[in-house]
């Protein structure tokens, strides 16, 4: 599966993935700078703002997003990558209510995707128990070393949001995120990519897949 580049919002930039469609897309920006207030005597003055509330108006779905102090605060929703489509839904669902809690709660967002974690965990080959145990189980299996460090990296992640622990997440919430890319690259590795390969080997000719079969059964052989 080709990983498409997903580009956060950013403030001021002039083109991300919009927070309402999620289509990298151009971005066009207004800003409020001034109020109008009443003062002595009832005369009106008009007050010059900084730059602390801006709007960014999609290219692509023409949906607004507000901006307070640089801030993204509508959607409330944070806009981080949609989940592998080939990820289970009821860790997808997971998934998504974490995003939606990620402004708030970095922790509750990394303790939510942990949780997604233990049960994507449960569906490839672990118990869907234990987190820790369940990756060993997994490296038996046989995984390239990349998607063992992602597996433990969420795990650690995840485990800080839960728990009190030596990564403090919401000091650094930009890790939270980094879980989301992670959850999509494990389900990538450990799923699509499973699936996509058996998929095109089901294709083969039924007499080509007679003789791989039969090979595979004299190696068995040879070493009982």
């Amino acid at each position: 599966m080709t990983k498409i580049k997903y580009y956060p919002p950013t403030y001021e930039s002039e083109s991300f993935n919009c927070a309402h469609c999620r289509v990298y897309s151009s971005q066009y920006w207004c800003y409020l700078r001034t109020v109008r207030m009443p003062h002595v005597g009832h005369i009106i003055q008009d007050r010059t703002l900084p730059d602390h509330f801006a709007a960014s108006l999609c290219g692509y779905c023409r949906g607004w997003s507000i901006w307070i102090e640089e801030i993204l605060v509508y959607p409330a929703q944070v806009a981080v990558e949609n989940p592998n489509e080939d990820m289970p839904e009821d860790v997808k669902k997971l998934y998504m209510e974490s995003a939606q809690v990620l402004s708030t709660s970095p922790r509750a967002a990394a303790a939510l995707l942990r949780l997604g974690l233990q049960m994507l965990l449960g569906v490839v080959g672990g118990d869907g128990n234990n987190i820790n145990d369940d990756i060993g189980k997994i490296v038996k299996l046989g995984v390239e070393p990349e998607t063992q460090k992602a597996l433990d990296l969420l795990r650690v992640f995840g485990n800080n949001g839960a728990h009190p622990g030596e990564i403090k997440l919401d000091e650094d919430p930009g890790l939270v995120i980094k879980m989301y890319e992670l959850m999509n690259y494990i389900t990538d590795r450990l799923i699509t990519q499973k699936d996509q390969i058996n998929e095109l080997f089901e294709g083969l000719p039924e007499g080509i897949k007679a003789q791989i079969e039969l090979r595979d059964n004299k190696k068995k052989e040879e070493k009982s």
